[in-house]
Formats: structure tokens, sequence, C-alpha cells
């Protein structure tokens, strides 16, 4: 099987996963409100399905003044 390539944080690690964003953002215990999602280089919403093959970046938003 083929695994989708997950970066977070900066770390690019690969796994098995076939769902939605806000799935797998439960699967990690990431808050959606603190991430901004790209699925293949595009912004994504969280009803976004994403599988193998895939390349999933998870963004950490900076939140400040």
């Amino acid at each position: 099987m083929i695994s989708m390539e997950l970066v977070l944080d900066n770390k690019k690690m690969e796994m098995e996963y076939q769902g939605t964003i806000e799935q797998l953002l439960k699967e990690l215990k990431v808050m959606r409100e603190e991430v901004v999602i790209k699925v293949n280089g595009e912004l994504s919403a969280e009803t976004t399905e994403v599988g193998s093959a895939d390349k999933v970046e998870i963004i950490k938003v900076v939140f400040g003044g």
C-alpha cells in the first residue's frame, strides 16, 4: 500500500490513512482552530478526503501581537 506523506511541525512522516482531514486531526490530537491544512499544495477544508499518495501539511498558526 502507498502511504500518505504528512508534514506536522516541519517534520515529515509517512502513514497509512484514509478519511477526512477532521478525522485525521482528531487522531493526531491537533485542534482545528490552531492550524491551516494544505493537501497537495492547496488549502483544504476539514471535510476534504485524503488517503494514500496525498501530501498533507498541517501548519500551526502563530497567535499574538
